[in-house]
């Protein structure tokens, strides 16, 4: 606002506004993500479904951190895609933070151990008709690492989830030992049909 007095115009100030900015490239990754991303069913990994829901409330990561009650560098990690796990209680901490379903946050490993490994990998060993040492053998473990897994006193990693269940090694083991049987039995079949041949020869010699 401005009035003159002794013929100079003198200013004074009536509102104060204060804003908070965001730097143009956090801004730009929020909004690359959001255009990227519609909704969690496209994102595979952990670290980015956290950062989904992070650029849906729009806040920083120190924001988050703050809210959620755990260190700034804790929750970098967490959306570092290179991290492998989580643990459960914490992810129920951020869930309940974003107000959904913890399993919201999970990809397909984390899904695995929070529905108990012990009981999927028995599940699948029973289906394959395998028996532990035989599974130790194909995913060259002790068998001691095939019990632990089965009674959970030890976390399986991931690049051995992503072998068993995504790659599917143990069937395809079984696969194999089925084609190497079949194959035997026609090498089988085959040298008794020749024996048999020489047989007939030797009998229809005059």
């Amino acid at each position: 606002m401005a009035k003159r007095e002794f013929k100079n115009t003198v200013y004074t100030l009536h509102y104060k506004h204060t804003f908070s900015f965001v730097t143009p490239r956090q801004l730009l990754e929020s909004e690359i993500f959001n255009i990227r991303y519609k909704t969690t069913k496209d994102i595979h990994t952990v670290a980015e479904r956290l950062r989904y829901y992070r650029h849906k409330k729009a806040l920083r990561q120190k924001d988050a951190a703050k809210q959620i009650g755990i260190s700034l560098s804790t929750y970098m990690s967490y959306e570092d895609v290179n991290r492998e796990h989580y643990p459960i209680d914490v992810l129920r901490k951020i869930s309940a933070f974003y107000k959904v379903d913890v399993t919201e946050l999970m990809d397909e490993y984390h899904l695995f151990l929070c529905r108990g490994q012990g009981l999927q990998i028995k599940r699948l060993i029973n289906d394959l008709k395998l028996t532990q040492k035989a599974v130790a053998k194909k995913l060259n473990v002790h068998a001691k690492s095939v019990s632990a897994w089965l009674s959970e006193k030890v976390r399986m990693s991931k690049s051995m989830y992503i072998k068993i269940f995504e790659d599917n090694i143990l069937s395809n083991h079984n696969e194999c030992s089925l084609e190497s049987r079949i194959s035997s039995n026609n090498l089988n079949f085959c040298s008794f049909g020749q024996f048999n041949r020489s047989i007939l020869n030797f009998i229809a010699k005059p």
